[in-house]
């Protein structure tokens, strides 16, 4: 029982990291953020699943670094 406790709690750790859920300002974000099977992270949008663009720019391939400012960018009203 206590590596599942473990578990879950690493579980919602990377999900708060990844940027977990909105705050309860009201606010609705249009912007997640992912992990892929290549460790590069991915900028998408919530309804559609399809990945962000920025002009020509889709957000593919990121580091996590840049994957958070692009994310914190797109989601600020």
């Amino acid at each position: 029982m206590k590596n599942n406790h473990a578990e879950h709690a690493l579980a919602i750790s990377v999900w708060e990291s990844e940027g977990g859920a909105p705050n309860r300002s009201g606010r609705l974000y249009q912007y997640g953020r992912r992990v892929e099977n290549d460790r590069s992270y991915t900028i998408y949008h919530v309804f559609t699943g399809e990945p962000a663009k920025v002009g020509s720019w889709t957000m593919t391939g990121l580091n996590k670094k840049n994957a958070a400012r692009a994310l914190h960018t797109l989601n600020r009203h």
